[in-house]
């Protein structure tokens, strides 16, 4: 094998590439850029066309600056392939870190005045439009079958009236508050099992029947697995699309964001279904999310289908492709992205940086393009740092801090500063050196934490035979997440106290439900006609059954009415008089037994 010839570099030439040059030759190109540039005035990355360089003899080497190292980075162009040099110091120059302040307004983005019912916020993603095209796709599914199968189902009849989806949807949100060990036990005449809401709301029958046919896509426009262009997300993807869209309408996002991935627990036979074994589910199916950093407000998702999802595919890697997807819907620039790992990569962090995003995420060491001599550090005590910054892009930085073991970051939106943070060391609470970038991931890293924490708090979740359904209750979870959090934002001048989600949601119930269908005769359930409603003059006084059953007004204030009981003397509302007596005997028989 012939030896390839090598070319000794003078020393002019050796600081050209190392600290860069003013010819043309030099100058950086962004033909091959996926993103836009803002400043492309102010890039001094440097591109070689040499076929290799070698600086290996004795004379050169004792001239160059140890402290600056390059590195050529190849990328796949329209044309000839380029190499572009990334050069790394330990000299850190922090006045070369700009950081543009934010010109954007942030917050919620609608017409609703203060005041406005909880459903008319959660009417701003799930819209009334897309609850008819609901209705309409939930017929034609049940005609679809039927006709499939040669079969009638008698109790079934088409649901005329949206209203009856909203009512569907009223009682999985109950269910979703109050949990019981079977469907059918909602309906049971057990006082200690039976919901009188669900009950008065829709029949046990009607709503297993929509149930059964609930659909949310056209079925004559689904294709068979086999068929050319299936989209295995084809039954959620016109409600997720809608849904995804006045995500992104109705909320201008604040400075810092977070991207992560979420799983929706599943454990049955489905081609996506991931395995993450440091997630609480284990099991599921895996969805990208970017979200507020601060609120958890979920602004835009794109679920995990392999190669065949909506994330464009790329040779630089999954996590490039799907930072660069989910970012594409932001209107402004400016923002601060925080993600793990799992996405970073210096090739990332140069882009998004170019196109007016800053960034933050930690790397593993073994990444592409970061200083070769990045592993020979060993820190030896905790709170001992080191940082190397770009010579071409001075916002880029890596920095290495010692915990309990080594953690590395990557940003272009922070200053090498030392700050201080405490830890248990030996029992002892104690201040440790913490580079200023290392603090700022901590905060505003948990943004899909926090939307996965509140979704979990009132899940809308049942077991069922159709995977998509679970797909569906999540949707549903972030709509309503969302929706309070755009009630707490728009009303919070006016509340005393934020409105929890709790709150929130017992009142969103309260104004979706239409219709209620008059409860059973109180004549047949009394107990004694001595048991009589009698109004009182005096000030009202709480109501004993929604205070046994911690049932509270929209203002987190306790029930009161100005009704008693004539026989037990006891305060007791209208709705509540029936209920209470039916529970009293109930509990007088099983003492009596």
């Amino acid at each position: 094998m012939s030896k390839r010839k090598r070319t000794i570099l003078s020393q002019t030439e050796i600081d050209a590439i190392l600290f860069g040059s003013t010819s043309s030759e030099d100058e950086i190109s962004s033909e091959d850029d996926d993103w836009p540039k803002l400043d492309s005035g102010n890039d001094s990355s440097v591109i070689t066309d040499k076929d290799e360089i070698d600086t290996e003899t004795e004379e050169d080497a004792d001239d160059i600056d140890q402290s600056h190292q390059s590195i050529a980075i190849e990328e796949d162009g329209k044309g000839a392939d380029k190499d572009r040099k990334i050069s790394w110091t330990t000299a850190i120059d922090n006045s070369k870190i700009e950081v543009k302040s934010p010109n954007f307004c942030s917050g919620p983005v609608h017409n609703l005045p203060t005041g406005s019912d909880p459903s008319e916020y959660f009417k701003l993603f799930f819209t009334n439009s897309m609850c008819e095209t609901v209705r309409v796709n939930t017929n034609k599914y049940a005609e679809y079958i039927q006709e499939k199968k040669n079969i009638t189902h008698s109790k079934w009849k088409p649901v005329e009236f949206v209203e009856e989806i909203w009512n569907f949807l009223s009682v999985m949100l109950i269910m979703s508050i109050a949990h019981l060990p079977k469907m059918s036990d909602y309906w049971a005449s057990n006082p200690m099992l039976g919901n009188d809401m669900i009950k008065r709301t829709m029949t046990r029958d009607r709503f297993m029947e929509i149930l059964r046919y609930f659909h949310l896509s056209n079925r004559e426009e689904e294709k068979n697995p086999q068929d050319e262009g299936y989209n295995i997300m084809q039954k959620l993807d016109p409600f997720m699309k809608d849904l995804k869209l006045n995500f992104l309408k109705h909320f201008s996002p604040y400075r810092e964001l977070s991207i992560d991935e979420a799983l929706i627990k599943y454990k049955g036979r489905l081609g996506i279904v991931q395995y993450m074994p440091m997630k609480p589910a284990k099991r599921g199916i895996k969805v990208w999310m970017l979200c507020d950093s601060r609120l958890g407000y979920v602004y835009n998702f794109e679920p995990y289908c392999g190669k065949k999802d909506n994330v464009p595919h790329s040779e630089k890697g999954l996590g490039y492709d799907v930072i660069r997807f989910l970012c594409s819907c932001l209107k402004s620039t400016g923002h601060h992205i925080f993600f793990d790992r799992f996405f970073s990569s210096v090739l990332l962090m140069r882009d998004l940086l170019n196109a007016g995003q800053y960034s933050t995420g930690t790397i593993m060491l073994n990444r592409k393009y970061l200083p070769e001599n990045i592993k020979e550090f060993k820190l030896k005590t905790a709170g001992e740092s080191k940082c190397f910054q770009c010579i071409e892009t001075p916002n880029l930085t890596c920095t290495i801090w010692k915990d309990k073991k080594e953690i590395a970051l990557v940003s272009t939106a922070n200053t090498y500063t030392i700050e201080s943070t405490k830890r248990r060391i030996g029992g002892n609470v104690t201040s440790i050196p913490c580079p200023q970038t290392i603090r700022q991931y901590n905060k505003f890293m948990g943004g899909v934490d926090l939307a996965d924490q509140k979704r979990q708090y009132y899940d809308v979740a049942r077991k069922s035979y159709k995977w998509w359904f679970y797909m569906y209750r999540f949707l549903i979870n972030t709509a309503v997440n969302n929706a309070h959090i755009i009630y707490t934002l728009t009303n919070m001048p006016n509340l005393k106290r934020p409105m929890n989600l709790y709150t929130f949601k017992m009142g969103l119930i309260a104004s979706l439900i239409k219709n209620l269908r008059p409860s059973i005769a109180t004549s047949t359930r009394i107990i004694s006609h001595k048991h009589e409603r009698v109004k009182i003059q005096r000030r009202k006084r709480v109501c004993r059954h929604c205070s046994s059953l911690k049932i509270k007004t929209l203002g987190n204030h306790a029930v009161e009415s100005t009704w008693i009981c004539q026989a037990c003397k006891v305060c007791l509302c209208i709705n509540c008089f029936e209920p209470y007596h039916n529970q009293r005997n109930l509990f007088q028989q099983l003492n009596a037994q």
